[in-house]
């Protein structure tokens, strides 16, 4: 059965046992007075609206009756089919809530926006920390001013100020002859985004609630878990999700080339002609698979062989290898990230069978951070690094930070030319994965002078109180003077580092967030009527998220 998370994982930004305390009572008491509403029928399905509260129909409906009475018996009678009409909707929408409204069965919803904020799990950093605002329709359609004169960005040209008053002339509204300073120069794009669905469900049979009295609420405990498995589908989606190119997203991950070299030394393979085809690895899935390519016929039993991808698709994050003995047969042999090619010694077929069909994109999807940012022509930054933070074996080939400190400096637009964007970027997190992060902690030890590069803590009195180990907390960006916090995040491909700002650092920009959660519908949930022993549920969104200043933050892939 299903064990409840623990307070700390579910309100991981609390800082002390009694505000944990707190939060977590407030949280119950917020879903119970959702559950009791919803139950005494204050809340209504509408499809056209979504969840709505009873109020409003009977607010409106008052203020039909006024505006009814305040009218000539002329304009009245001219304008009563109207009202009519409207009075017949609002009785519609006014009726009591019952067994057999609005649904024959008791179709009962719960609004969980209010829960839902107080929620804040360690494992989904990026939902944490992202605004969420309100949308409309069926897509969000926004357009953005990419630069101006003299910002330096959106490739428009710089220009002086200078005038004289008394000989130029400048063309406005279409007269012409009109002694003012000249125009400053705009560039702009626009982009539309379909709204997409999101959902989970969850089923208690009646066995289970019913065992479960005297001890806990199942039906609540899965309403919970239900919630809570809605934040971790979501954050995925947040992070690499990647959506159809129809609704306005990026598509599907195209195949890559490959290429391939063999030796008859070095290795073990054994005598035989291999086939080899690689899938590229994003948006939680796998490419169709490449050109297949083969050693042609090897011979003795020391040979090997190198394949290495000639083509990267936009957008690939790693690889698979697939290697057969004939044409077609290929199966998963192994996963290769921080490098486009991958070498072969003792090759071990017999895996997982070739995928049949793309699976980087999803037809219902949209496109998360790692989709955008892996986009050379949406994102400010974005490299294939292919080394090792810390090379334990020759420590002197080891990148340390500046992998990072690259981007820092490329996304502040420290050396931009002419023709370059220079958007004085500053980020305000990294996240990366927890291989990276310990590679970045050994770094700073062998840099330190070996095991004094560790920190040493002794506590007296305290058993067990010697405290030992070395954190990289933060990287400080040596062209801004800020200091970039880590952040480990659960479900980030391996090797890879989101570096984001969340922020412009333009005043007065418009556009304060450079991404945001745009929902039609935030977090609901529904109770479907009983029409089996099971009591069911599920969860729904309606929204997208939206990309609004992408070239601000980066990307970096290949990370060891």
């Amino acid at each position: 059965m299903y064990a409840a998370p623990k307070p700390s994982e579910m309100f991981s930004d609390v800082t002390s046992s009694v505000a944990l305390a707190e939060r977590f009572e407030m949280y119950k008491s917020t879903l119970a007075d959702c559950n009791q509403r919803s139950g005494s029928g204050d809340y209504r399905y509408v499809p056209e609206q979504g969840i709505v509260k009873v109020g409003q129909a009977d607010s409106l409906a008052d203020r039909l009756e006024t505006i009814t009475k305040g009218l000539s018996a002329d304009t009245l009678s001219s304008i009563q089919a109207e009202l009519d009409g409207m009075k017949s909707t609002l009785a519609d929408m006014g009726k009591d809530w019952s067994l057999t409204f609005p649904n024959s069965a008791g179709l009962v919803p719960y609004d969980l926006e209010a829960p839902a904020k107080m929620l804040v799990p360690r494992q989904t950093p990026v939902r944490n920390s992202l605004p969420r605002t309100k949308g409309v329709g069926t897509a969000r359609q926004f357009k953005r001013i990419t630069g101006w004169s003299n910002s330096h960005t959106g490739g428009v040209a710089d220009t002086m100020a200078f005038f004289d008053s008394q000989t130029t002339t400048n063309t406005f509204g279409g007269v012409t002859g009109l002694r003012r300073p000249n125009k400053i120069t705009y560039a702009s794009d626009s982009k539309s985004v379909t709204y997409v669905e999101q959902g989970l469900s969850d089923s208690v049979t009646w066995k289970a609630q019913f065992a479960g009295q005297g001890y806990q609420d199942i039906r609540t405990l899965s309403q919970t878990a239900l919630l809570w498995a809605t934040f971790g589908a979501e954050e995925r989606g947040l992070l690499f999700g990647r959506g159809a190119s129809g609704n306005g997203y990026a598509g599907a991950v195209s195949a890559p080339v490959i290429s391939i070299a063999s030796s008859a030394s070095g290795g073990a393979v054994a005598a035989g002609t291999y086939y080899v085809k690689v899938t590229a690895l994003a948006g939680g899935g796998e490419s169709v698979v490449s050109n297949e390519v083969n050693t042609g016929a090897l011979t003795g039993a020391t040979n090997q062989f190198t394949v290495t991808v000639a083509t990267e698709p936009t957008g690939a994050l790693g690889y698979n290898l697939y290697v057969g003995t004939s044409t077609g047969t290929e199966t998963y042999v192994t996963t290769f990230i921080g490098n486009t090619s991958v070498q072969l010694v003792t090759p071990a077929t017999g895996g997982a069978a070739m995928p049949v069909a793309d699976s980087t994109a999803n037809a219902q999807g949209y496109d998360g951070f790692l989709t955008v940012q892996a986009d050379p022509a949406q994102s400010g930054y974005v490299k294939r690094v292919n080394g090792k933070i810390y090379d334990s074996v020759t420590p002197a080939n080891s990148l340390g930070d500046t992998p990072f400190q690259d981007s820092f400096e490329s996304l502040y637009g420290a050396n931009a030319t002419a023709s370059q964007d220079k958007r004085l970027a500053d980020p305000d997190e990294i996240l990366l994965d927890a291989h990276v992060r310990r590679s970045l902690g050994d770094w700073v030890q062998s840099t330190a002078g070996g095991a004094s590069g560790y920190r040493i803590a002794l506590t007296e009195g305290e058993t067990g109180g010697v405290k030992v180990g070395a954190v990289v907390t933060g990287i400080q960006n040596k062209v801004t003077g800020s200091m970039v916090p880590l952040e480990v995040h659960p479900y980030i491909y391996q090797g890879t580092a989101l570096i984001r700002s969340k922020t412009l650092p333009v005043p007065d920009s418009e556009i304060a967030n450079t991404a945001e959660v745009v929902n039609v519908q935030d977090y609901m949930s529904v109770e479907w009527p009983v029409m089996q022993m099971t009591y069911d549920q599920s969860t729904y969104m309606f929204g997208t998220l939206v990309h609004y200043a992408p070239g601000w933050s980066g990307l970096l892939i290949g990370l060891k």
